[in-house]
């Protein structure tokens, strides 16, 4: 078997918990896919191979390095436990899932994307399939989101908590072990820097109070701004004229928008 042979197998040893089920009870030879399978299964212990499997999900979800998933999305995650969507559901089904697969565990197969990203993508796409399961969320989140509205807060939510990793990651880590594909994120003089809009519902189960001048008229969407500099990461709900600076289209808004925010240390 080749290098890439053998990390198929381990990732599958590591993530198939039906793989795992049927090499303890039918034995190697029943699973082996051929003669080199079978020679590298016949040497597993079973019981640190459980061991492992069990590791590695902790690793994913929360390493002892105070990072993953459960560190990124912590109100991602109240919103899901309040609709009856566990840890470990959600665990189970990223590590089975196609977005798993974008990320890269193992450095020498190449690079992927960022763990958090990855299970943003998972989410997002689980409240698209699951959206009328979610609406019992309402009451977990700040401000008593009602029901109806759960999802989009959810997916929100999502979005935000993902945008905070990767713009604490562009502070921290340079250059950058994985991918970005979230789009809009551009490069600054001072870094880099993204605009979104969310429901004033959203930003304010977040505790995110926008200022009079960034306060939107009622109902309208809520312009949000992430800067990545070496000072840290600024973020926050930013008023009209500060929006001109992420316009593709030069305009004289536009540069001075960004001379402002150059001033206070952030373009």
């Amino acid at each position: 078997m080749n290098g890439q042979q053998l990390t198929d197998l381990l990732m599958r040893l590591l993530l198939d918990a039906p793989f795992r089920q049927r090499l303890a009870v039918e034995g190697a030879a029943a699973v082996a896919a051929g003669a080199g399978e079978l020679e590298c299964l016949e040497t597993v212990d079973l019981a640190e191979l459980d061991s492992a499997a069990r590791q590695f999900r902790t690793a994913i979800w929360k390493p002892g390095r105070g990072g993953g998933i459960s560190a990124a999305f912590p109100r991602s995650l109240r919103i899901l436990a309040a609709a009856g969507v566990g840890d470990a559901e959600l665990l189970t089904g990223f590590l089975r899932s196609e977005e798993f697969g974008r990320f890269r565990l193992i450095p020498h197969t190449g690079r992927g994307l960022s763990v958090e990203e990855a299970f943003a993508s998972y989410v997002l796409g689980f409240v698209a399939a699951y959206g009328e399961r979610l609406t019992r969320a309402g009451a977990e989140a700040a401000e008593a989101v009602d029901a109806a509205r759960a999802p989009v807060v959810l997916r929100e939510t999502v979005t935000h908590e993902l945008m905070t990793a990767l713009f604490t990651a562009l502070v921290r880590e340079q250059p950058l072990s994985f991918d970005i594909a979230a789009e809009g994120i551009v490069t600054t003089g001072r870094g880099h820097a993204a605009l979104r809009r969310y429901t004033p519902r959203s930003v304010a189960s977040w505790a995110d109070r926008p200022t009079a001048a960034a306060r939107p008229e009622r109902g309208e969407p809520v312009a949000y701004a992430y800067f990545a500099t070496p000072a840290g990461v600024t973020r926050g709900a930013v008023s009209a004229r500060i929006t001109a600076a992420f316009e593709t289209t030069p305009s004289a808004e536009g540069d001075a928008a960004r001379h402002a925010l150059s001033g206070r240390g952030l373009w």
